[in-house]
């Protein structure tokens, strides 16, 4: 009796051990579902434009002020069901994860989205999901999304490089060379990358001091301050912003969070939220 409970106790530490780990996808892709063949010409037609479920933004990461973008491959019916989501890039948080991988498995797509001559098929298409905290306008984000693709694709060739050497395989010296290029080629488009956010975190600093700048200048005048701060810091407002664009599609949440203080102490908050990107 005692080794069937420690046995059932240990099934019980197993199962949530499984639970505690990264979520990388959801859903089911059904026997029937059938991708196009390479080669074939995907078109994307429709007029009509798919209707995304709003991500939820994680509390604790909102109250710690975290920002995060995650890109998920949703696997998409020829009638507009997405059937299947997978993380192709992953924030490096599970609860970003999570939340776009549910929101993204939510989503509906337009009959015949997408077509090949004319016929509607199966597809996959991939959506960046966006946490944000406060406005974007250097896209620093966006370049963040490129640089985890490039460190990810990096990491796939140093993979297969690195099988070369250990498993002494035969590959000729034109295959290892190949391999050696394409991992320059990366590292020199991750290193013009950082270059690029260290610009754009600088550009963004920049720019809410210049604001700060222009809110106490204009601080002699209540009403025409309270404009100032409405339109560049959205004031108080706590609703979920969705923006989205195709065919390369693009989810926003945007939250502007009820915090206290007075218009100076909002925009100085956004900057430390700026400040804390790398």
């Amino acid at each position: 009796m005692q080794r069937f409970l420690t046995f059932f106790s240990l099934l019980i530490v197993a199962g949530m051990a499984a639970q505690a780990q990264n979520v990388r996808s959801l859903g089911h892709i059904p026997p029937y579902f059938n991708l196009p063949a390479e080669g074939e010409q995907v078109r994307f037609t429709s007029l009509e434009q798919p209707e995304f479920a709003v991500p939820e933004y994680p509390k604790q990461l909102q109250h710690e002020g975290k920002e995060g973008v995650v890109e998920v491959t949703c696997y998409v019916t020829s009638e507009g069901d997405v059937v299947y989501s997978e993380i192709s890039v992953s924030s490096g948080n599970d609860a970003f994860d999570k939340q776009a991988l549910k929101s993204a498995l939510e989503t509906s797509f337009p009959n015949g989205y997408a077509t090949i001559g004319g016929t509607p098929t199966d597809f996959t298409i991939e959506v960046p999901f966006y946490f944000l905290l406060s406005a974007d306008p250097e896209q620093y984000w966006h370049t963040r999304l490129e640089l985890a693709r490039i460190e990810q694709d990096y990491d796939k060739l140093m993979e297969t490089f690195q099988g070369y050497v250990s498993k002494r395989t035969e590959a000729s010296e034109q295959t290892m060379q190949k391999t050696r290029t394409q991992l320059e080629t990366k590292i020199a488009a991750a290193k013009k990358l950082y270059r690029t956010l260290a610009e754009k975190k600088e550009s963004a600093i920049l720019r809410l001091r210049d604001q700060i700048a222009s809110t106490r200048a204009s601080i002699e005048s209540v009403e025409y301050a309270k404009r100032d701060v409405d339109t560049r810091v959205h004031g108080d407002a706590t609703a979920v912003e969705v923006k989205v664009s195709l065919p390369q599609s693009g989810v926003l949440t945007l939250l502007h969070t009820n915090s206290e203080g007075t218009p100076l102490e909002k925009l100085a908050s956004e900057i430390e939220i700026k400040k804390a990107y790398l």
